[in-house]
């Protein structure tokens, strides 16, 4: 079990990049203006089964309620001492995608801010939320899903995960717009998702060559300047234009990513080693490239040397047989027999910081 647990730690995601692909300018950059905007606001929950704050150590809770109930025209005696059991101080986040207009709905998500042990079954009363500007821009109440709790086997068997928090569906409703400046600018900024020259004068390229109008610049390796025309009405037109012309990208830089808490690795294509060799505990990875020398007809017969480089990567535990891996030195296949080997995530993310170090990792490392 522990040897399978170990194995199911490590999720190689091998995403492999072929040489050239077609990809569409709306997803390579972002829109500049174009972006969704943080709410938040503090509220109450209502109507749980006993699992909600403890008010002697959750005094807000009882201000909260207190306050709520004498804007309802409901007073509380001085020194009342509420047990509220079934009450719950929460904290509600949502995102206000652009150009919302007043009446739309929107997600928000619920989590507890005091010791409530579960939200489950509980409803969230009318919650403002607020901008970074202290303007109410939505209006959130609803019932609370929460997940994270199942049975099985006629109830023997129970998983219980984090309760604490939980969504509403179309949980606000917008009730102030936005200001937005679309349509009343001459130039628009193109953001690239990732910092590249190449890509950026390839998405400029593209944009003068459509005969769409409008004269495109790579401002530096994330900003594609371009020109508008007047009105709102053609801008939206020409931006749906240039949206869904396509880039044809070469291949990317190599990059590993690797997460500590879980082990997982991916890889944005086939990433190959220099000669190495790292000791990581009982665990060894030798990669040695050596060169051979082929020679398919006689001197004589006027045949030609043909010299390859030929790859031998190897991975052993002390006190164990070496495994041989693929003849070509790729991360994926070393990866696959340390896992085999029963490696941890402290050990693979130890091995592959080695390697970037000596200079034998062909790619850019990042752990998250």
């Amino acid at each position: 079990m522990l040897k399978s647990l170990k194995i199911a730690l490590f999720v190689i995601a091998v995403c492999f990049s072929q040489l050239s692909s077609a990809e569409r300018i709306r997803d390579l950059v972002t829109i500049e203006g174009v972006r969704d905007n943080a709410l938040v606001g503090y509220g109450l929950v209502v109507g749980l089964d006993g699992t909600g704050d403890q008010t002697s150590q959750t005094p807000f809770t009882t201000q909260s309620l207190s306050n709520m109930l004498s804007q309802l025209g409901v007073t509380i005696p001085p020194g009342t001492n509420m047990q509220l059991k079934n009450v719950a101080a929460v904290i509600v986040t949502s995102n206000l995608p652009a150009f919302s207009r007043s009446g739309q709905k929107v997600d928000v998500v619920v989590s507890s801010l005091g010791n409530a042990k579960s939200l489950r079954g509980g409803t969230l009363l009318m919650t403002p939320l607020k901008g970074t500007d202290n303007q109410v821009y939505a209006i959130a109440q609803g019932n609370i899903i929460v997940s994270g709790a199942s049975a099985s086997g006629g109830g023997s068997s129970v998983q219980v995960n984090q309760q604490s928090g939980g969504i509403i569906t179309d949980g606000a409703t917008v009730e102030r717009e936005l200001p937005s400046s679309f349509g009343s600018n001459s130039t628009l900024n193109l953001y690239l998702k990732n910092d590249d020259f190449s890509l950026a004068q390839q998405i400029s390229n593209a944009i003068n060559r459509s005969g769409r109008g409008g004269l495109a610049t790579a401002i530096d390796s994330r900003t594609v300047q371009v020109e508008l025309p007047t009105g709102t009405a053609n801008q939206s037109r020409f931006i749906a234009d240039i949206e869904n012309l396509n880039i044809n990208i070469g291949p990317i830089n190599a990059k590993v990513v690797l997460n500590s808490r879980t082990g997982s690795v991916a890889m944005n294509r086939e990433v190959t080693l220099d000669s190495c060799a790292i000791a990581q505990g009982s665990l060894t990875v030798e990669v040695n490239q050596q060169q051979e020398v082929n020679q398919p007809n006689a001197p004589l017969a006027g045949g030609q040397a043909v010299v390859t480089d030929n790859t031998q990567v190897s991975v052993r535990q002390s006190g164990g047989a070496i495994q041989k891996v693929d003849s070509s030195a790729n991360l994926n296949n070393v990866i696959r027999a340390l896992n085999s080997l029963g490696a941890t995530p402290n050990d693979l993310m130890a091995i592959l910081q080695a390697m970037k170090s000596a200079g034998c990792l062909r790619a850019d490392l990042e752990i998250i």
